[in-house]
């Protein structure tokens, strides 16, 4: 590798796990209408088919086109009757689990290295991000220099966009920052955007 003196960090599937097969499998014990095919294919969210309305739901999501309490009743419209705010909550944020050791790494990482979060993530779900990670005692503020959400940015990876705003935003140069993420796309539009980029298989992040 490269001498670097910073790092990017996707978060879902590369510093958090994510099981998209999990979650789907609860809309669908909800009454939700959810196709085999995202029960049975647990890639990382970008790469699922967008032609299914939750994925395109969960795309607007990140956009930041879509908020929490949209999301949530757009769900439970197509849930069994009487299926509750928690129910999905539960449903959604089941997603995401946290290694307490990958936390703790990027507190490791930030006396070396100036350590950022690129993230394609919705409001709901960085909400549930950060409360987990407060609650085991690492709070994002300690984990990172600063967040990138796409919610908040109105852009998402792979658009060039996204890197040149982080980019320019951090001041960190391409060629001394290293990125890691676990999208193939995301990862090649890192290289073109002149970062280090490293492609890792979702969920497998070693320390």
């Amino acid at each position: 590798m490269e001498n670097f003196k910073n790092i990017f960090f996707d978060l879902g599937g590369v510093l958090f796990n994510l099981n998209t097969r999990a979650a789907f499998r609860a809309f669908k014990n909800l009454g939700m209408p959810i196709p085999e095919e995202l029960i049975t294919d647990n890639s990382p969210l970008n790469a699922l088919p967008e032609g299914q309305a939750i994925i395109k739901l969960i795309h607007r999501m990140d956009l930041g086109e879509v908020r929490a309490r949209e999301f949530i009743e757009t769900v439970r419209q197509q849930c069994r009757p009487g299926t509750t705010e928690e129910e999905i909550l539960q449903a959604y944020n089941g997603m995401i689990d946290v290694p307490v050791g990958r936390l703790a790494l990027l507190k490791r990482l930030r006396t070396k290295y100036r350590v950022y979060l690129l993230s394609n993530i919705g409001d709901l779900h960085w909400e549930a991000a950060q409360r987990m990670a407060r609650e085991l005692g690492f709070p994002m503020e300690d984990c990172f220099d600063h967040c990138f959400c796409s919610f908040e940015m109105g852009v998402a990876k792979p658009d060039p966009a996204i890197f040149e705003r982080a980019i320019r935003e951090s001041g960190v140069n391409p060629a001394e920052t290293l990125y890691i993420d676990d999208y193939a796309a995301n990862v090649e539009a890192g290289l073109a955007a002149g970062l280090l980029a490293y492609k890792i298989e979702g969920n497998t992040l070693e320390l």
